[in-house]
């Protein structure tokens, strides 16, 4: 905790100063208790948004909103906070005395959380669990920390809010007993301290008309002179910050390979689909035709490529990787060179093993072992030709970072959140879409990184600024020999800044991406198409424009549902966004909070996505279909899978789905459920994951398992690459 120096004074003392003599055995005397001179007299301390204010009339400091008017003349003191979470406090010194002792005040609390208070655990950090709560407590003087709920520390707590129970509605008289306190300090230094910290929704605590009383008989007020003196103490207060944080843990595509449990099945009679590899593969994760009827399967686990030609699986892999297979680790991806005829190139992006051999241990990776690798193809075998880009892999964020206070609270060691798709854009270009590994820097929109406090740094290695460490969450574009296009949308902005963090950015495409399995380009307009994972919340399907900024981590879905996104993460599935670095508690309340703390480049553009599930769904390998060889219906349409089988968590695992799009092709057309007119898919009945109300006319097939990949084939049929059922199905269309 750090604390920065005061130079205040307790009314007594600054009484004596001034020549008032304060009565041997009388109350304690508290300066502008009834707020009419702001708040002078009284000391204020914030950590994040917001702050106690001056309320006067029927409207609130910073926010407002409206609220009951002031009980005591025309002010009263209120926290409030313009869309951020935060703790704060109003607090003033006084010299304890007298013999029989009350304290009355008038108290306002009004809460935007949507469920009963939560006052538990018992500290006034809003930076970790939830928690949403006011206290009055009389203190020590000699208190180190001004947060401190320590029982060392605070002699009395005068009112807290009680669990779930209802809000008063508008100010509330209370009067305490104080007497025995009193007697037992009598002559201390003691300070009275209104507090409040909220980190589910905004909180208003407004403060008004506090005083000590003697014997039921009120302290007259001070003479003018003797309350302009004592005004002096609310001059000399200075604020002090402190911080805390913690983390979480997320995975996909990982575990054994299973059939799925439901049957494998298309809901358009029109379609048909057959297996046209069930035998010869292990955890197959994506599929490349360099034939009509000759295409390159890759394993994710044994790193091998295989080729099946003329229906046969041959026997010899063309090429065999040493892959770290980790959670979501392992050989990924290819794409095939625009040139592939004349020159043989194709990219591989995948995770290396830091042994020289296949191994699933997560911590058996270089620090950049994920690489995307040009290899040339001879007819026969694949062999390396050079590197393209190495990439962060080594994901050890329970380590103690140096300066930062030691915690506990972070995860295991890590190996998801890779990304891992490869493309050819319309324009010859690569295009790399890389998950965020659990980073939180720049690039993550947190400027400061995931810490409330200098150092600001996201780990052991550096950051938050997108170093070759700490380049992730990204979309990448590149020539394909490595090489920088000089009219990526944030060249300049690269150049300007250059050194290592200045040649990265030049590389963006888009970034505030979270992580993801499916990238495919629209064949009639070249626009970037993009399936992203939530953690718990708000799933995405995004149209990507050059420099976009997608809003992870301040948010995820449309900006517009912050504030039930927030809820989700905050109270359901485990208070989870992979690292309690930055838990979302911490995350804004409102649209404008949360748009004012985007991380925004110049030339940076937020849009919303063209799609969202309000409960994960697990969108994943994603493709267009071009032409009519499902029929002319299906022409243009985007098609994509499911990252859980069904069997791993019922309900719409396993599915393939399949939208249409707008006659423009810039949004997704949602006119036949009347439902997804708001872009969100709502799954209103469970508050469970994969839960398919609202996709109803968007699923065309069940039983699919975990579909890391779909390609369309030289005969116009879709191919859908299967992880857990061991398989490549073909859909085609119906004779």
């Amino acid at each position: 905790m750090q604390t920065l120096h005061r130079v205040t004074l307790s009314a007594a003392t600054l009484a004596t100063a001034i020549g008032l003599a304060l009565p041997a055995g009388a109350t304690p005397v508290l300066t502008n208790g009834g707020f009419e001179s702001g708040l002078n007299g009284w000391s204020t301390a914030d950590v994040n948004g917001g702050s106690f204010g001056v309320q006067t009339g029927t409207t609130s400091p910073l926010s407002g909103t409206t609220v009951a008017a002031p009980t005591e003349g025309t002010q009263a003191a209120m926290s409030d906070s313009a869309g951020d979470p935060g703790a704060h406090l109003l607090w003033q010194r006084f010299t304890a005395s007298g013999t029989n002792v009350l304290l009355k005040f008038d108290l306002l609390l009004k809460s935007f959380w949507s469920v009963p208070v939560v006052p538990s655990p018992d500290t006034l950090d809003f930076s970790g669990a939830p928690n949403q709560q006011a206290r009055i407590d009389i203190l020590l003087d000699s208190v180190a920390d001004d947060f401190s709920v320590s029982t060392t520390d605070v002699l009395l707590n005068l009112y807290q809010t009680p669990n779930g129970a209802a809000l008063p509605d508008g100010y509330v008289s209370f009067s305490v007993d104080v007497s025995s306190l009193m007697t037992t300090y009598a002559g201390q230094s003691l300070r009275l301290r209104f507090a409040e910290t909220d980190n589910l929704g905004e909180f208003q605590m407004g403060v008004d008309n506090v005083r000590f009383v003697d014997a039921g008989k009120p302290v007259p007020e001070p003479a003018s002179w003797t309350l302009a003196g004592l005004a002096l103490l609310g001059l000399a207060a200075t604020r002090r910050r402190r911080a805390l944080a913690g983390a979480a843990v997320a995975a996909c595509l990982t575990g054994p390979a299973l059939a799925d449990t439901t049957p494998l099945t298309l809901l358009d009679p029109s379609l048909q689909v057959t297996t046209v590899l069930g035998t010869g593969v292990s955890q197959p994760i994506g599929m490349v035709f360099i034939g009509r009827n000759d295409y390159l399967v890759l394993e994710k686990a044994s790193g091998q490529v295989k080729r099946v030609l003329n229906g046969t699986l041959l026997p010899t892999p063309v090429l065999d990787l040493a892959v770290n297979s980790a959670s979501e680790r392992g050989l990924l991806s290819m794409a095939l060179d625009p040139q592939f005829s004349a020159n043989g190139r194709v990219y591989i992006f995948w995770t290396e093993s830091s042994t020289g051999a296949d191994n699933p241990v997560v911590l058996n990776v270089p620090l950049r072992g994920n690489r995307v690798d040009m290899f040339i193809w001879d007819g026969n075998a694949l062999t390396f030709g050079q590197n393209i880009i190495k990439l962060r892999s080594l994901q050890t964020d329970n380590t103690t970072v140096p300066g930062q206070p030691t915690t506990t609270a972070n995860a295991n060691p890590q190996g998801n959140h890779n990304g891992g798709t490869v493309r050819i854009g319309p324009d010859g270009k690569l295009y790399i879409f890389f998950g965020d590994q659990g980073r939180r820097g720049w690039l993550q929109n947190l400027v400061n990184g995931p810490f409330l406090v200098a150092p600001f740094v996201d780990d052991t290695f550096g950051g938050p600024s997108p170093d070759d460490n700490h380049l992730a969450g990204v979309v990448l574009r590149l020539n394909t020999d490595g090489t920088t296009p000089p009219d990526n949308p944030f060249f300049g902005v690269g150049a300007s800044l250059g050194g290592e963090v200045g040649a990265n950015i030049q590389k963006l495409y888009s970034y505030g991406h979270r992580n993801g399995f499916g990238m495919a380009f629209d064949p009639l307009t070249g626009y970037l198409w993009l399936t992203e994972n939530a953690d718990d919340a708000y799933s995405e399907i995004n149209r990507l424009v050059p420099g976009m900024n997608g809003g992870w981590i301040q948010f995820a879905g449309p900006i517009s549902r912050i504030r039930d996104w927030r809820t989700i993460e905050a109270t359901q599935f485990g208070l989870a966004l992979q690292q309690r670095r930055y838990p979302p508690t911490r995350a804004s309340y409102t649209p404008a909070a949360a748009g004012s703390r985007l991380f925004m480049l110049p030339g940076a553009v937020y849009k919303d996505p063209e799609l969202s599930a309000r409960y994960e769904i697990g969108p994943s390998g994603a493709a267009f279909v071009d032409g009519n060889g499902l029929g002319p219906a299906y022409n243009g349409t985007f098609w994509f899978g499911s990252a859980r089988a069904f069997q791993a968590v019922g309900a719409n695992g396993g599915s393939l789905y399949r939208l249409r799009l707008t006659a423009d092709r810039l949004g997704v057309d949602t006119s036949a459920d009347p439902r997804l007119a708001d872009k969100v898919i709502d799954n209103q009945f469970r508050a469970q994951k994969f839960e398919g109300t609202e996709t109803e006319t968007m699923v065309i097939g069940r039983g699919f398992g975990t579909v890391t990949d779909i390609q369309q084939g030289p005969d116009g049929s879709l191919y859908v690459v299967s992880l857990t059922d061991n398989a490549i199905y073909r859909i085609s269309a119906a004779p």
